[in-house]
Parts: structure tokens; C-alpha cells; sequence
């Protein structure tokens, strides 16, 4: 097993109810591994608003995961994730 930090930001922190967890996956798990987990932790209602945020970004220790392998991207012991949607307001 390892532990990835994930940070969550605007609306996704509100639903996780934290800004900050550790996160366990088994060793060589990927992105699309941890989104499955945290759906699993936080429920229904955060999967929808993860899929349904346009333009959320998701940085692997500060790199965008579209320029690493996206969801694809293994993960390692002490790796940061941020969900970060787009920032609202005016």
C-alpha cells in the first residue's frame, strides 16, 4: 500500500468536508485508481460534481495530468494531488 495526499479546493472541499486526506492505493495505482477511491469515500453526490466541473484541473505534484499519462498516470508513495476546479465568481 502507499499514501498520495489530495488537496481539494472551491466546491470539492465543500463536499469531501476537508481540504486536506491521505488517500491509500495499492503500490503502481494509477489516477483513475484514487478518483475511484475518493468517490467511494465521499459518495455519489462528489463523483457527479467531479464529472460535472468544466475545466477542473488535477495537478500531480504541480504538473497537469493531461501532460503526464492523464488518468493513466501511476501514482507513488507521497505524491500530491490537487483537484482544483475553475475559480467562479466576478
Amino acid at each position: 500500500m502507499m499514501n498520495v495526499e489530495v488537496m481539494f479546493f472551491g466546491k470539492l472541499r465543500e463536499t469531501a468536508g476537508t481540504s486536506k486526506e491521505q488517500a491509500s492505493l495499492e503500490a503502481g495505482g494509477k489516477l483513475s485508481d484514487l478518483m475511484s477511491c475518493l468517490e467511494k469515500t465521499h459518495g455519489a453526490k462528489f463523483a457527479e460534481e467531479v464529472r460535472g466541473i468544466k475545466g477542473l484541473r488535477i495537478l500531480i505534484n504541480g504538473r497537469e495530468y493531461q501532460v503526464l499519462d492523464g488518468v493513466e498516470t501511476v501514482l507513488k508513495e507521497k505524491d500530491s494531488v490537487v483537484l482544483l476546479p475553475p475559480i467562479e465568481g466576478g
